[in-house]
C-alpha cells in the first residue's frame, strides 16, 4: 500500500514538471479537445505515448532536477514518461468530454421555454384586460 501511494505521489510530481515544460499542457488540451469533439478514446493511449516518446526523446529533464529530485531521475526513463503522459491524457480526454456535457446541459436549459403558470381554480380569474386609450402627442389636453 505504501509503494501505490508513493508511486502515485511520484507521478503527480512529474505531471507538474511535464506541465512546467509545457509538452504536458500541450497533450492535455490535445487530449481535451478529442475528449471535446467525440472523437474515439483509443487515441488516448496514442496521443499519450507519442508524447511521453516526444518528452523522453527531445526535452531535456535537467533543467528543473533540483525543483523535485525524485521525479526528475523517474523522468529520465522512457516507459515512466509514457505512464505519465497517458494519465495526463487520459485526464484531458475525461475534462474534454465532460465540458462538451457541461455546455450541451446549458444550451437545452436555455433553449427550453418555461411553462406557463397554471391558473389556480381557486382564485378568481382575471377580469378581461381594458383597451388602451389613444394618446395626445400634440401635447393639448384636448382629445
Amino acid at each position: 500500500m505504501v509503494k501505490l501511494v508513493r508511486f502515485v505521489g511520484l507521478i503527480i510530481q512529474s505531471i507538474l514538471i511535464e506541465f512546467l515544460h509545457v509538452l504536458g499542457l500541450v497533450a492535455f488540451l490535445i487530449a481535451a479537445a478529442l475528449g471535446y469533439f467525440r472523437l474515439p478514446s483509443w487515441l488516448v493511449p496514442i496521443v499519450g505515448i507519442v508524447c511521453g516518446i516526444i518528452a523522453d526523446k527531445f526535452i531535456d529533464q535537467s533543467e528543473i532536477a533540483g525543483l523535485l529530485e525524485k521525479a526528475a531521475s523517474a523522468n529520465q526513463r522512457g516507459g515512466f514518461l509514457v505512464i505519465v503522459y497517458i494519465v495526463i491524457v487520459a485526464v484531458g480526454y475525461v475534462v474534454g468530454a465532460y465540458a462538451r456535457q457541461k455546455l450541451h446541459r446549458r444550451k437545452t436549459a436555455q433553449a427550453a421555454p418555461t411553462p406557463a403558470p397554471k391558473p389556480n381554480p381557486a382564485t378568481k380569474p382575471n377580469p378581461a384586460p381594458k383597451p388602451q386609450q389613444k394618446r395626445n402627442r400634440g401635447g393639448s389636453s384636448k382629445g
